[in-house]
């Protein structure tokens, strides 16, 4: 029996782990991994299916995959009728049973291979849902890594996890249901590490919804990273929560090469009740006086969170927090909206939303903000991505925000682009040089803001110089 586990992913540069446990876990079964992406045609990723002949096909379904995934296994049905379809992954829902032969919930690692025996056997019956749970001690579960894998490293993302769980309950986050955190023994997570590291990936991100969630732990890989690759040349990516952080680990820290360590850290609000909302409750100035000193040690790159519509904040609730946080200068701010995710605790407060109704379920709205508001937040996003977490325009954006607060920075500079209808146009890396020295030049006027024009004007071209451009952008 040959099974083929379709990994589909949200861009080429990203990996799934998922479809990697499933094949270590079912030794002793044909089983081939087949990668893809949502950007590819799915009647090309439906013929080489079809060319492979699988008996069973399994798939991971995810917010970012899920609506590619519905037409797609549909055409499957069409196309190779008595070809078995597991599905699992957070998205795998009961009502998704009409496109699959089998549905698991939770864990799948060790139940996977039991599957495959019951198809084998010719067992099984009508659609149904396998609850999995939890798997309680991790050393059970075969490690994903491979030469196949691993190789992939080149030129692309590869995970892996040191832990699995979360100790926060955060409604909004499906991660709040799970048992609470379960660890990888450290011998089994740095043989992991050795190994992929053999091959010199660019970049691992670790997928430990809180990854310093036990302080000493933390400090020993992070003191192996150093130790044995701090001169790889592989950046290692890390979900980290902020208030957490003591002396030892600062200490560790310090030691870090420049590059070596990416921090995200998901702060998502400075409003305290909407904090407590969600049951996300820590201590805000510590964690902001953490951020703070991790930026200014600069040898570490710092992604930092807001979502936009939690319960209980309006925008000008949320204008503030993002002033606050940017007053840091973190290396990226990533502006997020709130999703109701299925299943998740959220959900109770879905009658305080208007909500997509297919996946990713992003809100257009709340009790709080308004589509007027979600839109113009959506505007700053844009202008922010643009103009900071691009790193294009750092000494420019830095002169500007002298004159300009933050959100108000971002916000004028999206109002300037809808007047001269650049808003919705691709527009070339001068053409956005020329977008901002004008908009200086109006807004500061109309706001009454002190700007010298020759100063910025003297930015930009270093700016762009430093974006790899071989001339300047405005030459004398």
């Amino acid at each position: 029996m040959k099974t083929v586990i379709l990994s589909v992913s949200s861009r080429y540069i990203h990996t799934l782990l998922a479809p990697r446990y499933l094949k270590a876990n079912s030794r002793g079964f044909e089983v081939e991994i087949m990668e893809t992406n949502v950007n590819i045609r799915p009647f090309d990723v439906l013929a080489e299916l079809y060319r492979r002949r699988p008996d069973a096909v399994a798939v991971s379904c995810y917010i970012f995959n899920i609506e590619y995934l519905k037409s797609l296994l549909a055409e499957i049905r069409t196309l190779m009728p008595r070809t078995k379809i597991i599905l699992g992954g957070y998205e795998a829902l009961p009502e998704l049973s009409h496109l699959c032969d089998y549905i698991v919930r939770g864990e799948g690692d060790l139940v996977f291979k039991d599957i495959l025996r019951e198809i084998e056997e010719g067992k099984d019956r009508l659609p149904k849902v396998i609850e999995a749970g939890f798997v309680e001690n991790l050393e059970r579960i075969a490690s994903p890594f491979d030469e196949e894998y691993c190789s992939m490293g080149k030129d692309r993302i590869l995970y892996m996890e040191t832990s699995r769980g979360c100790p926060f309950s955060c409604s909004y986050c499906m991660s709040a249901k799970s048992s609470g955190v379960r660890a990888f023994s450290l011998g089994r997570v740095f043989s992991d590490i050795d190994f992929i590291m053999k091959y010199s990936p660019r970049q691992i991100k670790f997928a430990d919804r809180t990854f310093n969630y036990d302080m000493k732990r933390a400090a020993k890989i992070f003191g192996y990273l150093i130790e044995r690759y701090g001169g790889s040349g592989t950046n290692f990516h890390f979900e980290m929560t902020p208030e957490l952080f003591d002396g030892q680990l600062f200490e560790i820290l310090r030691e870090a090469p420049r590059g070596l360590f990416q921090f995200e850290i998901g702060i998502q609000s400075f409003n305290e009740q909407a904090l407590m909302s969600v049951n996300r409750r820590f201590d805000l100035e510590r964690a902001e006086e953490n951020i703070k000193r991790l930026i200014e040690m600069d040898n570490i790159h710092i992604h930092v969170d807001l979502i936009a519509g939690l319960p209980f904040e309006d925008l000008a609730s949320f204008k503030s927090g993002f002033d606050r946080l940017m007053a840091l200068r973190p290396h990226y701010l990533q502006l997020g909206f709130l999703k109701i995710l299925k299943g998740s605790g959220i959900e109770r407060m879905r009658d305080n939303y208007v909500v997509q109704e297919s996946a990713p379920y992003e809100i257009f709205s709340s009790k709080w903000l308004s589509f007027d508001d979600i839109l113009e937040l959506k505007e700053v996003e844009n202008m922010l991505n643009l103009y900071y977490n691009s790193g294009r325009f750092k000494e420019s954006v830095e002169y500007l925000l002298g004159a300009f607060s933050p959100y108000q920075l971002f916000y004028l500079l999206s109002q300037f682009y809808k007047k001269m209808g650049a808003h919705s146009k691709n527009l070339s890396a001068k053409a956005h040089c020329d977008m901002l020295f004008e908009f200086a030049k109006e807004a500061a006027a109309a706001q009454g803001r002190q700007v010298f024009l020759e100063k910025l004007k003297e930015l930009i071209n270093e700016d762009y110089l430093n974006s790899g451009n071989l001339r300047k952008w405005m030459r004398d």
